[in-house]
This record gives C-alpha cells, sequence and structure tokens, in this order.
C-alpha cells in the first residue's frame, strides 16, 4: 500500500492550467484597471489609484501574458479548437490589458507622490 492511496489527486492538462491562470489573472487585472480609470477619470481621485503597487501588477501581467502563450503554444499544437479560442481569447485580451496600463502609466505620472527618503 502506497502512501499516495489516501489522497485524491486530481490532475489538469497544463495547457487548461495555463489557461485558467491567465483568465483568472485578466480578471484581476481589469478590475483594478477600471478601479484606476474611474479614480483618474470619474472621482479625480489620484491618490486612490494603485500607484503604490505598479511593479507587481506589471510583473504579474507579464506573467499572465506568459501563461497565456504558453497555453496558446500547447493547445495549437494539440488542435483543440475550442480550447484554443480561449487561450487565444486571453492572449489578445491579456496583451490589451498591459498596453492599457502602460499607457494609463505614462499619462498619470505627473500626478504620482515621490517621497525621497
Amino acid at each position: 500500500m502506497s502512501w499516495k492511496d489516501p489522497f485524491v489527486t486530481v490532475t489538469f492538462p497544463s495547457k487548461v492550467v495555463l489557461t485558467i491562470a491567465s483568465i483568472l489573472l485578466l480578471i484581476i487585472h481589469t478590475g483594478v484597471i477600471i478601479g484606476d480609470l474611474y479614480h483618474f477619470l470619474g472621482s479625480q481621485r489620484v491618490d486612490l489609484m494603485s500607484f503604490h503597487f505598479t511593479i507587481t501588477l506589471l510583473f504579474s501581467q507579464v506573467a499572465s501574458f506568459y501563461w497565456a502563450l504558453l497555453a496558446t503554444i500547447y493547445t495549437l499544437q494539440a488542435e483543440d479548437s475550442v480550447l484554443m479560442c480561449f487561450a487565444l481569447t486571453s492572449l489578445a485580451l491579456n496583451f490589451a490589458v498591459f498596453i492599457v496600463r502602460f499607457v494609463m502609466e505614462f499619462f498619470t505620472i505627473a500626478y504620482r507622490e515621490e517621497r525621497y527618503e
């Protein structure tokens, strides 16, 4: 009797895991960008924007884009048309969200609070 027998192990193909992970990060990044756009354009409260987490957000967006790219490559090799559609959509939307974040950071750079300690 092996030590693994009492545990239930669920495994998913890597292309599904990568696609789901990139879509979940895409949803989180879209929510953050919507909040930032609301605070910049709607309420004019730039102090509530996510300036303090810019490096973390850009790093996680690059990771999400990379996962979507890997998922797209895996589904292209597996020739799964439904999953390929999801992976390509995730790849395109992740790229669009990254470009929107980059442009928004460029336009709002004058509103950042700089502290030198």
